[in-house]
Protein backbone atom coordinates (compact mmCIF):
# COMPACT_ATOMS: atom_id res chain seq x y z
CA UNK A 1 0.00 0.00 0.00
CA UNK A 2 1.35 3.31 -1.13
CA UNK A 3 1.24 6.23 1.93
CA UNK A 4 3.58 8.42 0.83
CA UNK A 5 4.44 10.42 -2.31
CA UNK A 6 7.84 12.17 -3.26
CA UNK A 7 7.62 14.38 -5.87
CA UNK A 8 10.86 15.95 -7.68
CA UNK A 9 10.20 19.44 -8.26
CA UNK A 10 11.67 20.76 -11.35
CA UNK A 11 10.56 19.12 -14.38
CA UNK A 12 7.64 17.27 -12.46
CA UNK A 13 5.82 20.05 -11.11
CA UNK A 14 7.24 23.11 -12.21
CA UNK A 15 7.58 23.04 -15.64
CA UNK A 16 11.43 24.40 -17.41
CA UNK A 17 12.85 26.37 -20.01
CA UNK A 18 16.52 25.66 -20.25
CA UNK A 19 16.84 27.06 -23.27
CA UNK A 20 15.43 30.90 -22.17
CA UNK A 21 17.69 30.33 -19.18
CA UNK A 22 20.51 29.85 -21.76
CA UNK A 23 19.96 33.03 -23.37
CA UNK A 24 18.95 35.00 -20.58
CA UNK A 25 22.56 34.37 -19.17
CA UNK A 26 23.27 35.20 -22.24
CA UNK A 27 22.15 38.59 -22.68
CA UNK A 28 21.40 39.77 -19.22
CA UNK A 29 24.67 38.61 -17.52
CA UNK A 30 26.91 38.08 -19.91
CA UNK A 31 27.98 34.29 -20.08
CA UNK A 32 27.23 32.96 -23.36
CA UNK A 33 28.79 29.29 -22.12
CA UNK A 34 26.74 28.36 -19.29
CA UNK A 35 25.09 25.50 -20.66
CA UNK A 36 28.13 24.13 -19.46
CA UNK A 37 27.02 24.35 -16.29
CA UNK A 38 23.46 23.92 -16.44
CA UNK A 39 22.83 20.12 -18.07
CA UNK A 40 19.35 18.76 -17.92
CA UNK A 41 19.29 16.91 -14.66
CA UNK A 42 22.56 17.49 -12.70
CA UNK A 43 24.24 20.78 -12.52
CA UNK A 44 27.56 21.07 -13.30
CA UNK A 45 30.90 23.07 -11.58
CA UNK A 46 30.23 25.84 -9.36
CA UNK A 47 26.28 25.10 -10.39
CA UNK A 48 26.60 22.04 -8.80
CA UNK A 49 28.73 23.31 -5.78
CA UNK A 50 25.28 26.11 -5.45
CA UNK A 51 22.96 22.97 -5.67
CA UNK A 52 24.89 21.33 -3.13
CA UNK A 53 24.71 24.11 -0.56
CA UNK A 54 28.37 24.49 -0.80
CA UNK A 55 28.13 28.15 -1.87
CA UNK A 56 25.34 30.80 -0.97
CA UNK A 57 23.45 33.00 -3.23
CA UNK A 58 26.27 35.81 -3.26
CA UNK A 59 28.97 33.25 -4.09
CA UNK A 60 27.17 32.09 -6.64
CA UNK A 61 26.19 35.93 -8.37
CA UNK A 62 30.19 36.37 -7.79
CA UNK A 63 31.19 32.75 -9.97
CA UNK A 64 28.55 34.23 -12.41
CA UNK A 65 30.33 37.50 -12.74
CA UNK A 66 33.85 35.92 -13.45
CA UNK A 67 32.72 34.62 -16.07
CA UNK A 68 31.10 37.29 -17.71
CA UNK A 69 31.85 39.13 -20.49
CA UNK A 70 30.31 42.63 -19.85
CA UNK A 71 30.73 44.91 -16.84
CA UNK A 72 28.63 45.81 -13.53
CA UNK A 73 26.66 42.73 -13.68
CA UNK A 74 24.38 42.66 -10.49
CA UNK A 75 23.32 39.92 -8.04
CA UNK A 76 19.68 41.19 -9.65
CA UNK A 77 20.65 40.57 -13.25
CA UNK A 78 22.28 36.96 -12.16
CA UNK A 79 19.02 36.04 -10.37
CA UNK A 80 16.96 37.43 -12.88
CA UNK A 81 18.55 34.99 -15.80
CA UNK A 82 17.82 31.95 -13.10
CA UNK A 83 14.22 32.58 -13.26
CA UNK A 84 13.64 32.38 -16.57
CA UNK A 85 14.69 28.67 -15.73
CA UNK A 86 10.91 28.57 -14.03
CA UNK A 87 8.50 28.95 -16.75
CA UNK A 88 5.01 27.49 -14.74
CA UNK A 89 3.25 25.25 -12.68
CA UNK A 90 0.20 23.99 -14.30
CA UNK A 91 -3.10 24.49 -12.80
CA UNK A 92 -3.58 21.16 -12.70
CA UNK A 93 -0.98 19.56 -11.03
CA UNK A 94 -1.71 21.91 -8.06
CA UNK A 95 -5.62 20.87 -7.67
CA UNK A 96 -3.97 17.31 -8.15
CA UNK A 97 -1.98 17.52 -5.09
CA UNK A 98 -4.52 19.05 -3.12
CA UNK A 99 -6.51 15.87 -3.97
CA UNK A 100 -3.80 13.88 -3.40
CA UNK A 101 -2.78 15.31 0.51
CA UNK A 102 -6.47 14.01 1.35
CA UNK A 103 -5.44 10.35 1.45
CA UNK A 104 -1.53 10.49 1.19
CA UNK A 105 1.56 11.88 2.77
CA UNK A 106 3.45 14.57 0.04
CA UNK A 107 6.47 15.47 -0.37
CA UNK A 108 9.28 16.80 -2.50
CA UNK A 109 13.23 16.00 -3.12
CA UNK A 110 14.68 18.03 -5.43
CA UNK A 111 17.90 19.24 -6.34
CA UNK A 112 17.32 22.98 -5.96
CA UNK A 113 18.94 25.94 -5.07
CA UNK A 114 18.12 28.87 -2.76
CA UNK A 115 17.24 31.73 -5.78
CA UNK A 116 14.80 28.86 -7.45
CA UNK A 117 13.49 27.37 -4.81
CA UNK A 118 12.39 30.48 -3.41
CA UNK A 119 10.83 32.06 -6.52
CA UNK A 120 8.95 28.85 -7.45
CA UNK A 121 7.73 28.45 -4.15
CA UNK A 122 5.70 32.15 -4.36
CA UNK A 123 4.60 31.14 -7.56
CA UNK A 124 2.82 28.11 -5.99
CA UNK A 125 1.30 29.96 -3.61
CA UNK A 126 0.33 32.34 -6.21
CA UNK A 127 -1.48 30.10 -7.93
CA UNK A 128 -2.29 27.33 -5.23
CA UNK A 129 -3.29 30.01 -2.59
CA UNK A 130 -1.40 27.77 0.39
CA UNK A 131 2.30 27.44 0.90
CA UNK A 132 4.51 24.90 -0.18
CA UNK A 133 4.99 23.86 3.64
CA UNK A 134 0.99 23.99 4.07
CA UNK A 135 0.73 21.28 0.85
CA UNK A 136 3.70 19.10 1.37
CA UNK A 137 4.34 17.43 5.15
CA UNK A 138 8.52 18.10 3.98
CA UNK A 139 10.52 19.59 1.28
CA UNK A 140 13.80 17.84 1.13
CA UNK A 141 15.88 20.41 -1.15
CA UNK A 142 19.55 19.65 -1.82
CA UNK A 143 20.81 23.04 -0.83
CA UNK A 144 19.88 22.82 2.45
CA UNK A 145 20.63 18.91 3.13
CA UNK A 146 24.13 19.51 0.79
CA UNK A 147 23.41 16.26 -0.26
CA UNK A 148 22.32 16.00 -3.85
CA UNK A 149 20.07 13.21 -6.21
CA UNK A 150 21.21 10.50 -7.08
CA UNK A 151 23.69 10.20 -4.61
CA UNK A 152 22.43 7.17 -2.05
CA UNK A 153 22.49 9.80 1.16
CA UNK A 154 19.91 12.09 0.34
CA UNK A 155 17.78 9.01 -0.25
CA UNK A 156 18.58 7.78 3.24
CA UNK A 157 18.25 11.15 4.56
CA UNK A 158 14.66 11.28 3.60
CA UNK A 159 14.10 7.62 4.88
CA UNK A 160 15.00 8.74 8.36
CA UNK A 161 13.65 12.81 8.89
CA UNK A 162 10.69 11.22 7.14
CA UNK A 163 10.01 8.30 9.35
CA UNK A 164 9.57 6.54 6.02
CA UNK A 165 9.26 2.79 4.86
CA UNK A 166 10.73 2.68 1.41
CA UNK A 167 8.11 0.33 0.02
CA UNK A 168 5.08 2.38 1.12
CA UNK A 169 6.68 5.17 -0.42
CA UNK A 170 6.09 6.11 -4.36
CA UNK A 171 9.18 8.59 -5.68
CA UNK A 172 8.08 10.53 -8.99
CA UNK A 173 11.45 12.10 -10.85
CA UNK A 174 12.12 12.62 -14.73
CA UNK A 175 15.47 11.55 -14.45
CA UNK A 176 16.48 8.12 -14.97
CA UNK A 177 19.20 7.80 -12.90
CA UNK A 178 17.18 8.99 -9.59
CA UNK A 179 14.87 6.55 -10.35
CA UNK A 180 17.54 3.93 -10.68
CA UNK A 181 19.33 5.36 -7.30
CA UNK A 182 15.94 5.06 -5.23
CA UNK A 183 14.84 1.81 -6.81
CA UNK A 184 17.90 0.43 -5.15
CA UNK A 185 17.12 1.26 -1.37
CA UNK A 186 13.74 -0.35 -1.76
CA UNK A 187 11.34 2.36 -3.10
CA UNK A 188 8.31 2.53 -5.73
CA UNK A 189 9.30 4.67 -7.84
CA UNK A 190 7.39 6.05 -11.54
CA UNK A 191 9.19 7.94 -14.14
CA UNK A 192 8.03 10.65 -15.45
CA UNK A 193 8.12 11.59 -18.95
CA UNK A 194 7.61 15.63 -19.53
CA UNK A 195 5.76 15.25 -22.34
CA UNK A 196 2.84 13.28 -20.36
CA UNK A 197 0.17 14.41 -18.30
CA UNK A 198 1.47 13.69 -14.52
CA UNK A 199 -2.47 13.16 -13.13
CA UNK A 200 -3.07 10.61 -15.70
CA UNK A 201 0.23 8.62 -15.07
CA UNK A 202 0.06 8.46 -11.58
CA UNK A 203 -3.38 7.99 -11.24
CA UNK A 204 -3.34 4.85 -13.27
CA UNK A 205 0.37 3.91 -11.06
CA UNK A 206 -1.94 3.99 -8.07
CA UNK A 207 -4.31 2.02 -9.37
CA UNK A 208 -2.82 -0.46 -10.12
CA UNK A 209 -0.76 -0.54 -6.89
CA UNK A 210 -3.33 0.07 -4.23
CA UNK A 211 -6.26 -1.55 -6.17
Amino acid sequence: MIRNLIFDWGGVILTLDKEKCLNAFDVVAGVPNFSEYLTPYLQKGFFAAYENGDIDDAEFCRCVRKLSVKENVTDDDVKNALYQFLEEIPQYKVNMLLTLKEKYNLYVLSNNNNICWERSAQMFEKICGKSVDEVFDYCFLSFRLNRMKPGREIYEEVIRRGGLVPQESLFIDDAPANIEAAEKLGFKTLYYNINKNLEEELLNYLDKENG
